[in-house]
């Protein structure tokens, strides 16, 4: 059963869980979706792992600053100061709720981050980047690998 929760619960949670009575079947396909979920999770974090090993990387710190659109509804958008990584110039934008006429109605908040290259390039750029949460950070962030050609 995966289901986790306080300890004062489990003896409520044992009573009305109804894994116990499913068949060897259900239980299979159970088992299946939870390997599934697991080998996606570990393919992501292999894929980080050969990025890091590549010759030419650069990672930095970043910290956002609030401004507001000036659209007649204004919205809400972060940015960063322009960073330096592998000599280029690059600006990281990230909006609330991207998605949603009006993210202010939603309990449920996304950032959709944009990747900006501020200094001019005379030959293409084949650019690989992900967001990860520092090591004192309460955000949780869902590692994506981007690839740009």
């Amino acid at each position: 059963c995966p289901w986790q929760g306080p300890y004062h619960e489990l003896t409520v949670h044992e009573a009305e869980c109804t894994h116990p009575t499913k068949t060897g079947n259900e239980l299979m396909e159970i088992l299946d979706e939870m390997d599934q979920t697991r080998k996606k999770e570990m393919q992501l974090y292999n894929s980080i792992f050969s990025l890091l090993s590549f010759e030419k990387i650069g990672y930095t710190e970043v910290q956002f600053r609030p401004y507001r659109t000036d659209d007649f509804i204004t919205r809400l958008y972060y940015e960063t100061p322009r960073l330096t990584v592998l000599n280029q110039t690059w600006v990281l934008k990230a909006r609330v709720n991207d998605s949603e006429r009006n993210p202010n109605l939603s309990c449920k908040r996304t950032l959709s981050f944009q990747l900006i290259l501020k200094s001019k390039v005379n030959a293409p750029l084949e650019c690989s980047f992900l967001l990860l949460e520092g090591p004192y950070d309460d955000v949780q962030i869902r590692p994506v690998i981007y690839h740009f050609v």
